[in-house]
């Protein structure tokens, strides 16, 4: 999605920002949460917090920008290096982003930043770090992006799509 009015990015490094569950990650935390709650959620992520979750839809791609990353970093370009890749997820850090970061690893992966928001809108941390794009799973996200200034492109996998596509069909209907 294209904002009316987009926010000036960098001309000389390339940013990428990504949501982690049913993007980066697949949506199995993300399932949880929506079936049984914010408690249950957290629950969760503590009993699980050393198994690495299932890789997203865009795990490729973040291990793409990775290796081009690897290049520069191999000539000691890391301070200069011209992609920046972001982490911006609605998880909390001291909650549930501990296996965020450790599938991260499990992977041989890192982003250059993690910003856990603990569930606050994405839209104003995005506007400050100025990605040249932005990958979520929810409209919400998108949207609130996009009113912001920042090019969202929305990611269809998981169940968000599920709920999405159930609450259109009840309001078709009413």
């Amino acid at each position: 999605f294209s904002p009316g009015k987009i926010t000036e990015v960098p001309e000389t490094q390339l940013r990428v920002a990504f949501d982690g569950d049913a993007v980066l990650f697949s949506d199995e935390s993300e399932r949880i949460y929506k079936a049984q709650g914010l408690e249950k959620f957290f629950e969760h992520e503590k009993a699980h917090e050393n198994k690495p979750l299932d890789h997203g839809p865009l795990k490729g791609f973040l291990e793409a920008l990775g290796k081009l990353q690897q290049k520069f970093y191999a000539k000691g370009q890391r301070l200069d290096c011209p992609i920046r890749t972001y982490l911006v997820t609605a998880r909390s850090a001291a909650s549930s982003g501990t296996r965020a970061l450790k599938t991260l690893r499990s992977w041989g992966l890192e982003t250059d930043e993690a910003l856990f928001l603990a569930g606050a809108p994405k839209g104003p941390m995005l506007e400050k770090i100025r990605p040249h794009i932005f990958f979520d799973d929810q409209m919400f996200h998108v949207e609130g992006a996009a009113e912001l200034g920042t090019v969202a492109a929305h990611v269809p996998y998981g169940i968000a799509q599920k709920l999405q596509s159930n609450k259109a069909r009840d309001v078709k209907k009413d």
